[in-house]
Order: structure tokens, then C-alpha cells, then sequence
């Protein structure tokens, strides 16, 4: 089944989810699916063939049922709202957000894929052989990266990377199979909690490792309510989309650059203080 960002029409996804499930399980029905959702099931056929929309009390059952969560969650309202829109100018501009959504999910690294963050050079080599496409030795990729990795390690880099699909062998060196690749803001894994450690402690010791003109690091402590948090968090994202648009204009990149996003709370509610 396609992923929902590949939708645009929230009834064909739940047609094409129910399918999955019978193909799985013969025995499945609307039935089972209604029960699960919480409606009845002549309803549940309504919604199917369109002569329904989606209630705001079977909208949070539906999305459970779905398995829908974070960013997924998100656009399956898009497609409702979408769906239910009857003027046309607001109908283009959610169009504008379903497309959005969309771009911005292209290059998302399926989940059991995400050993490629197991080791932060498996991310920075990815980037390096964009820069350096015709060097294939692991002892000269190695000494490129900050820090230098070791010509074994780098080896195994570009076994994990060459088995994920992520880069490609070439006849002088190796190729990136895409621009850029991403979680997305929806994950759940060891293997990327440990990467963003292993940046994070890399930006700490870069202090030390670079001069001011080699880098930029700042902080910024402010006080917010929950609403306005929720608004940093936004820009943030869209921060990260806008060096991703820097990035794919880039004609001649010089060297692989970490940033690092950090939002993290210094003190409780007053409420919640013990």
C-alpha cells in the first residue's frame, strides 16, 4: 500500500487501508472495521462510498484505527478539511498544504532503515560523497571527516550504506541515491536517539575543534507559554526547510556542515514544581 502521502482523496486511503487488512486477513470485513472505530457499520460503508463525511466524534477513533500518528495524523485532517472545503480559493490554498506535506515527506527513510543514524559518520560520509564523488578510498574519506574516522570504520560505513541503497558504486567512487534523506518529525528509535547525542556532542566539543570564523554557535534562553512554544517549534521547521531549499540550489559544495536544533525546557510549571 502507497504511503498516505501519495493522497489526496482521505476515503480512497481508507478504501485501500481496508483492502490491506482483507488481503491480510480474509476473514475482515467493514463490520470488523466499524466496531473498531466505534460506528455503525452502515455509516462506515457511507463514509466508504461518500454519501458521509466523518463526524468529529469518530474522526479520533478512525485515525487510531488507521495507526496514524505525528505527521501522518496531521495530513489525514488536511485531506478532510480538503475533502469537506466547498470554496474554491480556501480548497487551492489546503491543496498548497496537502502538496507541501508531501515535498516535504519525499525523501523520509522508511523506519527499519534507521541504522543508516547508528554512527554520526554514516550521515556525514552520505554527504561527503556528494562533495567527492570520485574518491573511493576509506583511508582518504576518513581523513576528510572532522573528526578523522578510521579507514575500517569508514569501510563499514559504506557497507551500511551501500546495502541500505543509500549510496550507489560508481567507477571511481560512489553517488548519493537522492538530494537528502530524513526522519521526518515521526520516529521512534534508539538508533536516532543516539545520533542526535552524538551531534549534539560534536557541536560541545567543536568549541574547542574550530574558530569562530569555522563556526556559529549561539543560545537563547526566553521565557513562553505552551502556545508560543509550539510557534517556535514552527519556525524551526520551517528554518529547516529553507536550508534544504539553500542546499538543493547548491552548485559547488565545499565541505559537510552539522546544525543542530535544540528546544528544551529549563524549568517546570509553577504547578508542576514539587
Amino acid at each position: 500500500m502507497d504511503s498516505i502521502y501519495a493522497y489526496t482523496d482521505y476515503r480512497e486511503y481508507l478504501r485501500d487501508f481496508l483492502f490491506e487488512k482483507k488481503k491480510k486477513n480474509p476473514g475482515y470485513s467493514s463490520r470488523c472495521a466499524a466496531e473498531k472505530c466505534g460506528i455503525p457499520s452502515g455509516s462506515f460503508t457511507r463514509i466508504l462510498n461518500g454519501t458521509r463525511g466523518i463526524g468529529p466524534s469518530a474522526l479520533p477513533k478512525i485515525i487510531t484505527w488507521l495507526g496514524l500518528r505525528s505527521r501522518e495524523e496531521s495530513y489525514f485532517r488536511l485531506l478532510l478539511r480538503f475533502a469537506q472545503c466547498g470554496d474554491s480559493f480556501q480548497k487551492e490554498k489546503i491543496y498548497c498544504e496537502l502538496s507541501l506535506f508531501r515535498n516535504q515527506m519525499r525523501h523520509c527513510i522508511p523506519e527499519e532503515k534507521f541504522h543508516f543514524f547508528e554512527q554520526w559518520y554514516y550521515v556525514a560520509l552520505y554527504e561527503l560523497v556528494k562533495i567527492v564523488p570520485d574518491i573511493s578510498d576509506p583511508a582518504e574519506l576518513g581523513a576528510m571527516l572532522e573528526p578523522v574516522v578510521s579507514a575500517s570504520k569508514v569501510q563499514c560505513a559504506i557497507d551500511v550504506l551501500l546495502n541500505a541503497g543509500f549510496i550507489q558504486k560508481t567507477d571511481n567512487g560512489f553517488t548519493a541515491a537522492g538530494n537528502f534523506l530524513s526522519t521526518g518529525d515521526r520516529w521512534e528509535s534508539a538508533a536516532i536517539e543516539s545520533f542526535q547525542k552524538s551531534m549534539a556532542n560534536l557541536g560541545a566539543e567543536a568549541l574547542a575543534r574550530f574558530s569562530k570564523d569555522k563556526r556559529d554557535i549561539s543560545t537563547l534562553s526566553v521565557s513562553l507559554s505552551e502556545e508560543n512554544f509550539r510557534e517556535v517549534t514552527k519556525i524551526i521547521r520551517e528554518a529547516r526547510e529553507k536550508i534544504r531549499e539553500i542546499e538543493n540550489s547548491e552548485v559547488s559544495p565545499e565541505k559537510v556542515y552539522q546544525i543542530n536544533f535544540q528546544v528544551f525546557p529549563l524549568s517546570t510549571k509553577p504547578l508542576e514544581a514539587k
